[in-house]
């Protein structure tokens, strides 16, 4: 596809990426490769699709999948392992390793994998388990502490915490940065 279509992040003209995730001929969401690449800096080398939240990379000029199969050296899942040995929740989740509040016993734990994934919001308990450590001695769920909501990038949040167009703006504040010092842009 030679077209030029505006990318759905910096709105600029652009040979649109087939993206390997989610990409459709026909699709009416585009992404240019320079907003890519910075989504995949901001996540250290690994970024999420914007459309499907399919974890990928940038690899020399072309957008992969970030994948090969194995069991997570920290979940023990079978999973698709992104690096080290870890699924990319457990890399994700030793990244940002944050609190959470147990919903049985109400105390706190570190938990090395990004619980706040299955909270509908940043005040709901997840719909997933994890084991506590505390008092409980069983798989029960979990809510991340207010103050660590706050750290939670934006391009990790869930789409119900309503942090994405924040993301997208953080994309194109790395790809045109007189956006942030509020200057004028023939773009926008």
């Amino acid at each position: 596809m030679d077209e030029k279509v505006p990318c759905s992040i910096c709105f600029e003209e652009c040979t649109p990426l087939s993206m390997p995730c989610c990409g459709k001929e026909k699709s009416t969401i585009h992404y240019c490769l320079p907003c890519i690449e910075v989504v995949c800096r901001l996540g250290d080398g690994l970024g999420r699709c914007p459309t499907c939240r399919q974890c990928i990379k940038a690899d020399d000029g072309r957008v992969i999948v970030a994948e090969e199969t194995g069991h997570c050296a920290t979940c023990r899942q079978a999973a698709r392992l992104v690096e080290g040995g870890q699924c990319e929740a457990c890399l994700l989740g030793s990244r940002f390793c944050f609190s959470y509040e147990c919903s049985r016993c109400r105390q706190v734990q570190r938990i090395p994998h990004p619980m706040w994934r299955y909270q509908g919001s940043p005040i709901e308990f997840g719909t997933s388990t994890w084991a506590c450590h505390q008092q409980c001695g069983d798989f029960t769920h979990w809510r991340i502490l207010a103050e660590d909501a706050a750290r939670v990038p934006d391009m990790e949040c869930p789409e119900g915490w309503g942090r994405r167009e924040h993301w997208m703006q953080e994309v194109r504040n790395h790809r045109h940065p007189h956006h942030q010092r509020g200057g004028d842009c023939s773009i926008c």
